[in-house]
């Protein structure tokens, strides 16, 4: 077995998608995301460290049924509330307790609203992690010697500091696991700024670029990695799940063009329904798709 550890934070979200409709109060956030997506590489067990809310016992309830352990979580009274807006313009995300927001797919866009801290995970947390999920890290993650890193950088950081934050966060054992939206903040071009973050930290690089798959950027050469039978029904949490199923398989000893195709392959399980319903409901899956394409581009 693979042990995964996560550690990000949670939220409750309504999610409104154009024309498709809406679906309210949706337990999210990339914490339960990530595990319900890191479970789903046959052979992953996971940990998660993560704030757990008095006010709403779902989400106990769906990692204790999802078998994801959660002794390493901090129990807090709420967790915020989110607006999540998908339509032709775009996504915007708007915290139900401000009118302030932040389009994620605009061109150039610099977010608007702040990501809370994360608190540090408890004692112990990463004893014995194979991989570790660390989304939103404001340092570096703690992590024993051995564990593979998956780092989803913080959004906010990353358009105020670009590489001076992503240098402050990262280690040799750190795959770099950014999003469109986050390299848009670096280059129009996100497979550029892929290239730009590998070569320039001289680490591995698995871009998330929504529809159009993951670009994964090594010392060994660039690849383009697509699904082309994927069904969109709501997208909220696709990229939280896809990273952690890369990691998932990275620490179980995958190349990263490999992991790439098992995080793709979870990223159709996500998009197949709304909010963690068709992750929650997924078989552990013990190779990619057959229908995951990758291509060389040097």
């Amino acid at each position: 077995m693979t042990l995964v550890g996560v550690h990000a934070g949670l939220s409750v979200d309504h999610l409104v998608s154009e024309p498709a409709g809406a679906h309210f109060s949706c337990p999210g956030g990339p914490a339960l995301f990530a595990a319900l997506g890191a479970r789903l590489v046959t052979g992953t067990e996971v940990r998660v460290s993560c704030p757990l809310p008095e006010d709403d016992p779902r989400f106990a309830r769906i990692f204790d049924e999802s078998g994801v352990d959660r002794r390493h979580c901090r129990q807090v009274a709420t967790v915020p509330r989110l607006w999540i807006l998908n339509s032709a313009r775009g996504r915007r995300i708007v915290s139900q307790d401000t009118t302030a927001g932040t389009e994620l797919e605009r061109e150039g866009h610099r977010p608007e609203l702040k990501e809370d801290a994360i608190p540090a995970p408890a004692a112990g947390f990463p004893d014995g992690l194979d991989g570790l999920v660390a989304s939103s890290p404001t340092e570096r993650p703690a992590a024993a010697p051995g564990t593979r890193v998956g780092l989803d950088p913080h959004q906010t950081l990353v358009a105020e500091q670009g590489l001076r934050y992503l240098r402050r966060v990262v280690s040799a054992a750190t795959v770099l696991l950014p999003s469109r939206v986050q390299l848009n903040l670096l280059d129009g071009d996100p497979r550029r700024a892929a290239r730009s973050l590998a070569y320039g930290l001289g680490l591995p690089v698995i871009a998330r670029l929504d529809a159009e798959g993951s670009y994964v950027v090594t010392a060994d050469g660039i690849w383009s990695v697509r699904d082309r039978a994927v069904t969109v029904v709501e997208t909220t949490g696709a990229g939280d799940a896809s990273a952690a199923a890369v990691v998932a398989a990275l620490a179980a000893g995958a190349d990263p063009v490999e992991a790439a195709m098992f995080g793709t392959s979870v990223a159709r399980t996500a998009l197949a329904g709304w909010g963690h319903a068709a992750l929650a409901a997924g078989t552990p899956i013990s190779r990619p798709f057959p229908d995951i394409t990758t291509r060389k581009e040097n």
